[in-house]
């Protein structure tokens, strides 16, 4: 009876909860204070600390404080990925916009805070930056102005070796100080996204969409 439910075992087929998931198309949802407990169950992620701000309530003490909104992906109520947002500023060493006549060397910014996928939702990290993208050019720069998007991209040397501003880089992001050592000082490497040609390509299918009305 033994050797027969140890072949059983080996030919089952193991099922992700994510199996099936096609994150490209799925809406993200606002994550209100209460949610961050309920949503938490069996999330996982490589970096653990990003699992303990959801459990021992650092993203719900935010979300009240009005720090920061936070977004999040699930799959049968199953949380795959979050991501939060704030205000910040991006501050350069020269003037970034001085071909549009702007002679400013700091300028109004959204910052991703936190962005952490569950390390079985294959797709959901990009899906959130892509989202967050779009949404602060097209929603947020109708509201304040904001021209760029921030995020300190983690950074660190410890098992395992951990350098996520190589997926930022793929996203179109630029580093503050491209010239920065690395390994760098701090455990991070700020990194920028110019959001222009996102609101410009919006704007023109906004006037096409009119024009063809």
């Amino acid at each position: 009876m033994i050797g027969i439910q140890s072949r059983s075992k080996c030919n089952m087929v193991r099922v992700s909860r994510f199996d099936g998931a096609d994150f490209a198309n799925i809406e993200p949802i606002q994550i209100t204070p209460d949610l961050t407990e309920s949503l938490g169950g069996g999330y996982r992620c490589i970096r653990g600390e990003f699992v303990t701000f959801l459990k021992q309530g650092r993203i719900k003490r935010e979300i009240e404080s009005e720090l920061c909104r936070c977004w999040g992906l699930t799959h049968n109520g199953k949380l795959a990925g979050y991501i939060t947002l704030l205000t910040d500023k991006l501050t350069l060493d020269y003037e970034r916009l001085a071909e549009e006549n702007i002679r400013y060397t700091t300028y109004p910014a959204v910052k991703i805070g936190l962005l952490c996928a569950d390390e079985r939702a294959k797709g959901a990290g990009r899906r959130l930056v892509d989202w967050a993208l779009f949404y602060v050019a097209t929603e947020v720069v109708q509201k304040i102005g904001v021209r760029f998007i921030t995020v300190d991209a983690f950074y660190d040397l410890d098992k395992p070796h951990y350098d996520a501003s190589g997926f930022y880089e793929r996203l179109g992001f630029e580093f503050v100080d491209p010239d920065e050592p690395v390994p760098p000082a701090v455990p991070y490497r700020s990194m920028f996204f110019d959001l222009m040609p996102l609101i410009a390509h919006f704007k023109n299918a906004v006037i096409q969409e009119e024009a063809s009305t």
